[in-house]
């Protein structure tokens, strides 16, 4: 007796392979491969902290002051759409220097720091200066932050038009 082909030992019909199936498994290497690539090389540098993150010198000692200065960085305007003001500084930051990494330049600095200005405005409030440096520009910025209510009042120009944009 002869073996049919299309049946196997039991009499049964074998499964077929599905075409999807048979295309994954000759090429599932070459996914494997562009898999291990993807997390090799662009999974870290989505995870590093941004140019301005890097470059920053935080003088802020208390929690009181850490919230000041994120308070300052996450404000959207009066309408509280748009750009946060962190986003707005390195927008500025980017047209001022549009051919240069002017972030990775050695002679970049940037410092932020927060002092209780209770005996000048009263409870709550810190005064947050941003400070910018680099090769041939220095800017400062200066800003009153109520802790309490979130409230911030801009010193000079250049926080004042920085909170306008």
């Amino acid at each position: 007796m002869t073996k049919d082909p299309k049946f196997n030992d039991e009499g049964e019909k074998p499964k077929k392979e599905s075409d999807l199936i048979k295309f994954f498994k000759k090429r599932s290497f070459i996914y494997l491969l562009c898999a291990v690539m993807f997390v090799v090389f662009f999974v870290p540098e989505m995870m590093q902290p941004s140019e301005l993150d890097q470059k920053i010198t935080e003088i802020l000692d208390s929690d009181d002051e850490n919230h000041a200065w994120s308070i300052l960085k996450s404000y959207k305007g009066t309408d509280d759409k748009g750009s946060t003001l962190g986003e707005i500084i390195m927008i500025q930051i980017e047209n001022a220097y549009p051919s240069e990494k002017i972030l990775k330049h050695h002679d970049t600095s940037i410092e932020i720091s927060a002092l209780d200005a209770q005996e000048e405005q009263g409870s709550g409030f810190y005064q947050v200066h941003f400070s910018f440096k680099t090769y041939d520009n220095a800017k400062d910025y200066l800003w009153y932050v109520n802790i309490q209510t979130d409230e911030i009042i801009p010193l000079n120009d250049g926080a004042r038009k920085m909170m306008n944009i």
